[in-house]
């Protein structure tokens, strides 16, 4: 089993994956809809055209630095009532991560995989962080960076920084259901997906 690995650091990143109107929230890891989008980006594919060949990679993020929780203060003009008619000026929140650093992986095919590798090599469109001001400070393509190796093992194993780390890591079943797999970009249609939790290394009694 392969898996491609990214590296995602920036000063400024936003992973929402359910807010929407005034308030926008931010997980505090990538995502897997932001990954398809930013791997669409790199591909050149436009929001029409299917996902599904990319939504099938297990995906996995190791979170070695996990920043700080910061809010924009925002307002919008003619804002939509909720029985629909045109409303005043309304205030907007909008949270991000600033600060982070993220290794993420997606495990599954080797020849789709390298081809993603490729594309983030050279990407067709600008690639970005939730936000199209929010851009990587370091190349999210990772040299030698697609391994033979699974998931977790390929997480753990790439230059570590010292210390527990912690893990969020698509699995088949857990209680921690994340609606972020993306079906349908134009009419906003996401499936769900469980994760796990973990930290590595463990710590000795």
């Amino acid at each position: 089993m392969a898996t491609l690995l990214m590296r995602f650091r920036a000063p400024m990143m936003s992973w929402g994956d359910h807010s929407r109107f005034t308030i926008r929230d931010s997980r505090r890891e990538p995502t897997k809809s932001a990954v398809i989008g930013l791997l669409c980006a790199a591909l050149g594919r436009p929001r029409w055209e299917p996902v599904n060949d990319l939504t099938t990679f297990k995906m996995g993020v190791r979170i070695d630095k996990p920043g700080v929780i910061q809010c924009d203060y925002h307002t919008v003009m003619d804002g939509i009532k909720s029985g629909g008619g045109k409303g005043g000026t309304v205030i907007s929140h909008r949270y991000y991560i600033a600060d982070a650093d993220y290794l993420v992986g997606l495990e599954g095919d080797r020849a789709k995989l390298a081809e993603l590798d490729t594309a983030l090599q050279t990407p067709c469109w600008q690639l970005y962080f939730g936000r199209k001001s929010f851009v990587p400070s370091r190349p999210v393509h990772i040299r030698d960076g697609l391994v033979e190796a699974a998931l977790a093992t390929a997480l753990k194993e790439h230059d570590p920084p010292p210390g527990k780390l912690e893990y969020v890591l698509e699995v088949p079943n857990s209680p921690d259901v994340r609606q972020d797999v993306p079906v349908d970009w134009q009419r906003r249609l996401f499936a769900s997906r469980c994760v796990d939790t973990q930290f590595f290394p463990l710590e000795v009694a």
